[in-house]
């Protein structure tokens, strides 16, 4: 065999490889997860143990942050807080096993208005059906922080512009429990074997850790680990397992 023909074995093997690779993959893959919100550590304080979970049963799990919360450090120019907060959020997206994360950029307490002026809802259309996610996770309609209230009515807009068939739900991060709720239809995933995976994740956010007191350090912030740490373990035993994280069907 001379060399040309060898080369040409050479790249037809190559490329036979590739295809198989590629097709191994459209196989194992069971299609996509997508999270909405707000700022850049709510998806893994609302649905980290969930993604990571999906993540692990061969689903394409993506984030869309609307804002890079800014003002949790008012006096840090926004575009050094952006970067930090990017990097942040990718590092805890590898710990789950995410394929993406996106941010838009939008200011806080001004969620509406910038997503309307800057005509972003043609490009968050256009990424969400290029996704084609099979389940969608946002905000609580009734949160208590206006961000998130303003996510979910962003997000329940585009769902119903789009005529989309993915289902929708919507999941708590300042509410221990919702009472209103209780009755609505729900989807318990059990996330006992993601739980450690998810706080490793939620570590990953510094910059959200104030630092400038020791109260701050040691209360508040340890506050926030316990309420998540005692919100999963009682939605698992209220559903018969170690930990579990609850979401509300919109749609």
């Amino acid at each position: 065999m001379s060399e040309s023909e060898k080369k040409k074995n050479n790249k037809r093997n190559n490329k036979e490889k590739k295809n198989n690779k590629r097709n191994n993959k459209e196989k194992n893959n069971k299609g996509s997860i997508l999270v909405i919100c707000a700022h850049s550590d709510d998806q893994i304080i609302g649905v980290g143990g969930t993604m990571a979970k999906y993540a692990k049963e061969g689903y394409d799990v993506h984030t869309i942050i609307l804002s890079f919360g800014e003002s949790v450090k008012p006096h840090v120019k926004r575009e050094i807080i952006a970067k930090t907060r990017i990097k942040e959020a990718q590092r805890a997206d590898k710990i789950i096993g995410g394929k993406s994360v996106t941010f838009i950029g939008l200011r806080e307490n001004h969620f509406e208005e910038d997503f309307k002026r800057r005509g972003i809802d043609k490009n968050l259309k256009k990424i969400i059906r290029k996704l084609r996610p099979a389940k969608i996770f946002t905000h609580s309609g009734d949160d208590a922080h206006p961000d998130h209230r303003a996510t979910f009515r962003i997000v329940l807009r585009m769902y119903k512009e789009s005529k989309l068939n993915a289902d929708l739900y919507a999941f708590e991060v300042w509410h221990l429990f919702n009472i209103k709720k209780r009755n609505k239809p729900k989807l318990v995933v059990d996330t006992s074997n993601t739980f450690k995976t998810k706080m490793k994740a939620l570590k990953t956010f510094k910059s959200q850790i104030d630092l400038s007191t020791f109260y701050n350090y040691l209360v508040l912030n340890n506050f926030l680990f316990f309420t998540i740490y005692i919100r999963d373990l009682i939605n698992g035993i209220k559903h018969s397992t170690k930990y579990a994280e609850v979401f509300y069907k919109v749609r």
